[in-house]
């Protein structure tokens, strides 16, 4: 196991690779620093409110939304009211407009709400989660661009043929299993089977990628056989085989539709990078223009760099909320400039030497 990790301006990304695979690919922004507590995290925080409904409460962590605390099959813990201060770690990350989840964990008294014991930088963090080194991506011979751009797809063919379609929405995600064009009728049995195996791997393979948690539903292609049907569940469940996070899968449904539960760890990719409809966010498409900045920078000695961007983006760079130029300035000195394109679409962008 090892961590190929890629250090830019504006985030860092990281593969964690069990030799030529891609396990899983994570990601941390400069512009979330001080907006979200990290999972392992520890907060003294401030009890702000008790929901006896919930059997739980809301704690004020100072960083991001309120977490929620459950009390669990015990009850409340003696002592604790609103008002108290209480040590508190983070179990499971935000996600969508939900606050993170916390469990109880004992620090020394002090002031409230305050960071604890904050998390290392990301590569150290699954460098001590995965115990493998960190490799830079020159080290590695490894180029994390195009995986990274392929995570955030929606189409991933299948080998032998067929295709994935992967849709994420607010309540699950959807995943349909394509045959390729041939009509349903058309799909005999063997290659059905041939391809829902693949379907299953790839599937199992682009969930734990993506860092998908919570209800995930697959449409395979019909089975008629049970023979059939449970050698597919036997390869879904075999495909789940060494993933950190808990799965449960639940019988197929009549209609051939698989649905699974798969414990939330932290974000989804495309929680981070895209908007709700599947477009790559202005931050996104900002940060994929530094990167081309600062390869062409690398690329051309120096020469003085130009980075010509549309309206949002421009924008973006220009109000500069990450500290960007002062950061990309230290990389590649004082010879670049940004200029906004009346030609180029709001969120397109080139870097060229001039």
């Amino acid at each position: 196991m090892r961590i190929i990790a890629a250090e830019h301006v504006g985030e860092t990304r990281c593969a964690v690779m069990d030799g030529d695979r891609v396990l899983e690919l994570h990601v941390a922004r400069w512009s979330e620093r001080s907006a979200r507590a990290i999972r392992g995290e520890v907060f003294r925080a401030r009890v702000r409110r008790i929901d006896n409904s919930l059997n739980g409460a809301f704690c004020d962590i100072g960083r991001g939304p309120e977490g929620f605390l459950p009390f669990g099959g015990g009850g409340r813990p003696d002592g604790l009211h609103e008002g108290a201060a209480i040590g508190v770690q983070i179990a499971r990350e935000a996600f969508q407009e939900k606050g993170p989840t916390l469990s109880l964990f004992e620090v020394e008294p002090g002031d409230a709400p305050e960071a604890v014991i904050p998390a290392p930088p990301l590569p150290e963090r699954l460098s001590m989660m995965f115990e493998g080194p960190v490799r830079t991506e020159k080290e590695a011979g490894i180029d994390l661009e195009p995986i990274f751009d392929a995570a955030l797809e929606p189409v991933v063919p299948l080998l032998g043929g067929g295709r994935l379609i992967i849709e994420p929405t607010a309540a699950l995600v959807a995943i349909d299993v394509d045959a390729g064009g041939r009509k349903s009728n058309a799909v005999g049995a063997r290659f059905a089977m041939e391809v829902n195996k693949a379907a299953a791997k790839e599937a199992a393979k682009q969930i734990r990628q993506r860092g998908f948690g919570g209800v995930v539903a697959i449409d395979f292609l019909p089975l008629k056989k049970k023979a059939d049907q449970s050698a597919l569940d036997a390869t879904l469940k075999a495909a789940f085989k060494g993933d950190p996070a808990r799965v449960d899968i639940a019988p197929p449904s009549r209609f051939a539709i698989v649905e699974l539960a798969r414990q939330r760890l932290g974000r989804p990719l495309h929680e981070i990078a895209l908007e709700r409809g599947g477009a790559e966010t202005v931050e996104t498409r900002a940060l994929s223009a530094l990167r081309a900045l600062e390869r062409e920078g690398r690329a051309r000695g120096g020469s003085k760099l130009v980075l010509e961007a549309g309206a949002e983006v421009h924008a973006w760079l220009e109000a500069d909320p990450i500290g960007w130029r002062k950061a990309m300035a230290s990389r590649l000195g004082a010879r670049f400039d940004t200029v906004l394109s009346e030609t180029l679409e709001p969120r397109g962008f080139q870097a060229r030497a001039v």
